[in-house]
């Protein structure tokens, strides 16, 4: 979110010993809600407290059917991030995420306290836990061009040797080989987005202190950074402060040319009955990015959530302050430059209604006033969106869904979408889904239609087979309308919940680079 870092007065956390942590239960199905979502993510509000772990995948549910999966990447007390792994229909705000959680490990000091006989050391790394993946991607055009990716991944996460240090670890590394104008291009690098050491309590009510490279999505606009943040998590709310290095944004080595830091403070509880279900969050804070010593970016933020059994709402709002010398282009000392809000609610058992706005401008840096090359744009980009989902019958359900932008260079888009999914298809094992989107913008219009068909002979083997159509018609293009169709496959299989096997492939033809593509992926969690 931050084309900004902030800066850093790196802070000293006083931090006591971790107090007793009492294993959770985890036994039962814990639910939490999609807050806020990228193109590649989804922020969810539960974290570390509510027993995830980095590394888990969640399911993601809609109206009783589950829609899509997720990767937990980076954890807060209360909120986490994750990677979207799939999704049969487009995953909205709003959205129900089951997960079991994973049992909190007991500290030695409460083993200890047991009236039990005290148990052998644990091996070095034997709490540690992670998941290892390789893949492979082949991609080829029609008249050359392409390319071919293997790459690996390793995250790991856990205390060690059972002790309150825990370990975070997320690196990747992809080498990409194309041919460019008949020349050979290879691109091969490895990249760490987290590489961390935590003191502290690892869940519950306590202190902790985590140092190295890492991401926190309790601040609002902080990407991975490297330095040390500090947090301290309480019964009915919670805070933290951090300061660190941004990261060079190209192949993310460590910079020290960007600084930033900040702090926030959380409160949290619920209302009424717990059967009521009804909770609810508020999160304010400050951060600040300095350029050689020049104020980047300086801002607050706001955030707040609510969800009972029937509705659901996000608010985010930055505000910006500008120093004197970033006004000279006209800006006001104060300036709302980012507000995110969403609202969905469940108006009976079988229909949800939903409804957001999206209002981002950019934000002046020290590079747009110091730069005579860079141009800088501050228009608003804004987007509004509503939509509805009706369960049909037991079996079959309607989503329908209208999305409208402006604002910019890119001018004004509106699409419409309509879907329709059905859970057991003809027999228990199949589902099926279609779907038809009309989009168009101050240059394009067309129209993109889908099909899918899946098949779960078992809970550890999933098939799908997919195709569709899309047709666009550009005045300023020859031919001026233009029609794609592809088809392609899925093959998902996971043994003992260790060991996950992925094959896609699809081909494209009739557009203006018929493509096809195959991607193999295979990990093995521990």
């Amino acid at each position: 979110m931050m084309a900004t870092r902030c800066a850093v007065v790196l802070a000293c956390v006083a931090l006591a010993l971790p107090a007793r942590v009492i294993a959770q239960d985890s036994t039962g199905v814990r639910k939490a809600t999609i807050t806020y979502l990228t193109s590649t993510s989804a922020y969810i509000n539960a974290g570390r407290d509510g027993g995830l772990q980095e590394g888990m995948e969640v399911r993601v549910w809609r109206g009783g059917t589950a829609i899509g999966v997720l990767k937990v990447s980076y954890l807060g007390p209360h909120q986490a991030s994750c990677d979207i792994v799939s999704q049969s229909v487009a995953i909205v705000v709003g959205d129900t995420v089951r997960f079991r959680p994973v049992a909190a490990a007991v500290p030695p000091s409460v083993a200890d306290a047991a009236p039990v006989a005290t148990p052998r050391p644990p091996r070095l790394g034997s709490s540690l836990r992670g998941n290892v993946g390789m893949h492979y991607m082949l991609v080829n055009q029609v008249g050359g061009g392409g390319f071919t990716q293997p790459s690996m991944d390793v995250r790991l996460n856990g205390p060690l040797a059972g002790s309150p240090v825990v370990l975070n670890v997320d690196v990747r590394a992809r080498r990409t080989a194309s041919t460019i104008g008949g020349t050979d291009v290879v691109d091969g690098h490895a990249r760490a987005y987290q590489l961390a050491l935590s003191f502290g309590a690892p869940t519950g009510i306590g202190r902790r202190l985590t140092v190295g490279r890492q991401t926190s999505p309790g601040f609002s606009g902080v990407g991975v950074f490297d330095g040390v943040l500090g947090e301290w998590s309480g019964k009915h709310g919670g805070g933290g402060i951090f300061g660190g290095t941004q990261p060079d944004p190209v192949d993310l080595s460590f910079a020290t040319s960007i600084v930033e830091a900040g702090g926030y403070f959380e409160r949290h509880g619920s209302i009424g009955s717990v059967a009521s279900r009804r909770r609810w969050t508020a999160v304010m804070g400050l951060i600040g990015s300095y350029e050689r010593g020049h104020a980047n970016r300086e801002f607050g933020f706001v955030q707040g959530s609510y969800a009972s059994a029937r509705v659901f709402g996000f608010l985010s709002q930055e505000i910006d302050y500008y120093r004197p010398w970033k006004r000279t282009t006209g800006m006001p000392a104060v300036s709302f430059t980012s507000t995110f809000a969403t609202l969905r609610y469940r108006a009976t058992d079988k229909l949800d209604l939903r409804a957001g706005f999206d209002n981002r401008q950019n934000v002046l840096l020290y590079r747009d006033v110091v730069n005579p090359v860079t141009t800088f744009d501050d228009a608003f980009r804004q987007g509004v969106w509503v939509g509805m989902g009706l369960r049909i019958s037991p079996r079959y359900f309607l989503d329908a869904d209208t999305r409208r932008s402006d604002g910019g260079t890119a001018g004004t888009a509106s699409s419409y979408t309509l879907s329709l999914r059905a859970a057991r298809f003809l027999m228990p094992e199949v589902g099926a889904r279609a779907r038809i989107t009309y989009y168009r913008n101050q240059r394009i219009d067309g129209v993109l239609e889908s099909v899918a068909l899946g098949l779960d002979p078992g809970s550890a083997v999933h098939v799908e087979l997919s195709g569709g159509a899309r047709t666009e018609r550009d005045r300023f293009a020859a031919p001026a309308s233009q029609t794609a169709f592809w088809v392609g496959g899925d093959f998902d299989v996971s043994v003992a919940r260790a060991w996950y096997l992925m094959l896609s492939a699809s081909t494209e033809h009739g557009g203006l680079a018929p493509t096809s593509q195959v991607y193999t992926g295979f990990s093995v969690r521990f």
